[in-house]
């Protein structure tokens, strides 16, 4: 069952307004478990871990106080003799916080936490035995009935809510996913203090495992969400197989992009070359090479022009973009490097020319899901950035729907197409002329982080009123605030 929720492009109307403001003591609270969020984030989670920490820097807004309880990625593994000193600090945080703002409680985790995780870890280390890879899988089939690799961090994240709970107000709880730990913390906290819980997914389930380990693992999926009153998914494709695989309603809230990130003028300094940028994770369901066989062929159009030409990465595979390249004759034109901070990382893309964007190609789309693409999260980012995009090689499916209803950018999937595309926006560089510019900023808008949060504030609001939990006091939500309106589409 999808549920009716407002429009974003109306929750982005309706929020823009930020002449009201809800009183602190109308707020209600929603406690979420986010084992990473920004800036307490591992590098390798820097697009995922801004959903959280936007979605309780706009709640407010709407009605909502969020208290997020997320892992330091500098503190994983930590040695604790108690975990009283946890549970005193984040009640602590809340005391001292301004009771209208959100807050967000870093804790760490443990080096393990019981027999069974203790012993998994253990065999799934570098330098583990030659046994190790024969007990690898049945310990991780084993360890799917209490959480994956984060599992340490739970008892630290039940300590920090049990702080919080003595502090203030709970109203409704919201686990984030992935890694699953924020799920199993979300139902623990609905059972322990009696309010509801919403799973809020960046991805599918069911996704990352092979056939054979997705049957054995939907049953323990659906009893883990059973008692959700919503599953959020971040495609209305996702949504509908989440629908059909756990029978709660659900709900679709996209990856967004914050306006304010990109409010301030774009960095004076132009780049000296007319540059392709590209940041963040490759999968390996992706077709770089695509790409870069259509940067040599954008050689053979420049001729000596082509020395102006920049390919700039950033991110984990820097390593493989560099020896791709070389294989294809371009090496002198690609600029890779590892992850930088996400101000600078930013930045580049605001300088930049063209924004590349990689779509799941090949038999990676036999899979049921993916066989209707994905939103990759730097999309919308991609949004915020304000250039053109080429996505390579499209994926037939939602991202080319997207692209192509929003204005922001071109689907090509031939190396000859892609070089007659960047030839033509190298000659408008090079003759000071536009970018080309088509993108229809109604729809654009429907993604700010802003929309969204009102979006999920609405879904908070319908699970506490089915629940049966009473308001605080006097609680009214300023009418401009309230979210209205049609499906999500």
């Amino acid at each position: 069952m999808s549920l009716q929720c407002p429009s974003l492009a109306e929750l982005f109307v309706q929020a823009r307004d930020a002449g009201a403001v809800v009183k602190s003591e109308n707020l209600k609270t929603v406690l979420i478990f986010a084992h990473e969020c920004a800036p307490y984030h591992r590098v390798q989670s820097t697009v995922a871990a801004q959903r959280p920490a936007q979605f309780a820097k706009y709640l407010p807004k709407f009605g909502w106080r969020a208290i997020v309880v997320c892992c330091d990625a500098t503190q994983r593994g930590a040695e604790w003799s108690s975990l009283h000193p946890i549970r005193d600090r984040a009640a602590h945080a809340i005391k001292s916080s301004d009771p209208s703002e959100s807050v967000i409680i870093p804790t760490p985790s443990l080096p393990w936490d019981g027999l069974l995780d203790r012993i998994w870890r253990a065999v799934s280390r570098e330098r583990a035995g030659r046994w190790a890879p024969l007990l690898r899988k049945p310990l991780t089939v084993a360890k799917l009935l209490t959480g994956d690799y984060s599992q340490a961090w739970q008892p630290c994240a039940r300590a920090a809510a049990t702080g919080i709970v003595g502090a203030t107000r709970i109203d409704a709880c919201l686990g984030e996913h992935s890694p699953d730990a924020g799920l199993f913390l979300a139902r623990w906290f609905s059972n322990q203090f009696g309010v509801p819980w919403i799973a809020d997914f960046r991805d599918a389930i069911l996704q990352p495992f092979r056939p054979a380990l997705r049957v054995a693992y939907a049953p323990i999926a659906r009893r883990l969400l059973s008692s959700a009153s919503c599953v959020v998914n971040v495609t209305p494709y996702w949504s509908e197989l989440d629908g059909q695989l756990f029978g709660r309603p659900t709900a679709t809230i996209p990856n967004g992009y914050d306006p304010e990130e990109f409010a301030d003028p774009v960095p004076a300094e132009a780049l000296a070359c007319f540059t392709v940028a590209y940041t963040g994770h490759i999968w390996r369901e992706m077709r770089l090479s695509i790409f870069l066989q259509g940067l040599a062929a954008l050689r053979a159009i420049l001729g000596e022009e082509f020395r102006e030409v920049r390919f700039a990465y950033r991110g984990a595979h820097h390593e493989e973009v560099k020896q791709s390249a070389e294989k294809v004759g371009i090496g002198d034109v690609v600029d890779s490097k590892p992850h930088i901070p996400r101000a600078e990382s930013l930045a580049l893309l605001r300088r930049a020319e063209v924004l590349l964007l990689l779509s799941i190609a090949g038999a990676a789309r036999q899979d049921i899901y993916l066989k209707k693409g994905i939103y990759p999260g730097k999309t919308f980012e991609y949004f915020g950035a304000g250039r053109p995009i080429l996505c390579v090689p499209g994926d037939q499916g939602l991202l080319d729907e997207l692209l192509s209803r929003t204005g922001t950018g071109v689907t090509l999937d031939t190396p000859d197409r892609i070089a007659a595309y960047l030839a033509a926006a190298f000659r408008r560089w090079k003759g000071g002329s536009p970018r080309e510019h088509r993108v229809r900023s109604e729809e654009v808008a429907r993604y700010s982080r802003r929309a969204l949060s009102g979006h999920l504030a609405h879904l908070l609001d319908r699970a506490t009123k089915a629940s049966g939990a009473s308001e605080p006091t006097g609680a009214t939500v300023p009418e401009r605030e309230r979210p209205s309106g049609a499906l999500i589409p």
